[in-house]
């Protein structure tokens, strides 16, 4: 019972509340879900000690698993944490976190230079490391249009 328990703990985490296993776009599924979710606690979830919390855990899980291959579909604990970094240093409004979704997913999807090489590290350091990086510079465009607004 135990071994069962703690998989499906697992599961849950990395699956960022199962919505992972969204039949459409699991990805921004899950980034749309951090996005609520930092509406709603912006002091906790956009501290840098929550984010470097979350992306160590997360790698460690990842590590932990036997995953059928390199970024599974179904893992998006690592775009939660990805937007939770966009967000850091940004006020918390339904309208930055609009644009800080938009960027984190576009950086997140085009992999521009490094990310798609951070992407591979093995194990979790990669599936995590390069949402990271899409997230840092989705932070840098939102202050960067928002000192130009």
């Amino acid at each position: 019972m135990a071994p069962r328990l703690a998989r499906n703990a697992a599961l849950f985490f990395v699956s960022f509340a199962y919505t992972g296993y969204s039949p459409v776009a699991p990805g921004t599924v899950g980034s749309a879900l951090a996005c609520v979710l930092l509406y709603l606690f912006p002091a906790l979830l956009s501290h840098p000690a929550f984010v470097i919390a979350l992306a160590l855990a997360a790698a460690m899980v990842l590590n932990s698993m036997e995953l059928p291959n390199k970024d599974p579909q179904h893992v998006v604990v690592d775009e939660a944490a990805g937007m939770c970094l966009t967000m850091i240093g940004q006020p918390v409004t339904a309208i930055s976190l609009l644009a800080g979704f938009v960027l984190f997913r576009l950086f997140d999807i085009l992999k521009p230079f490094p990310i798609r090489r951070i992407e591979r590290l093995p194990k979790g350091w990669g599936i995590v490391a390069d949402d990271l990086a899409a997230g840092i510079y989705a932070s840098v465009a939102l202050l960067i249009v928002r000192r130009i607004l």
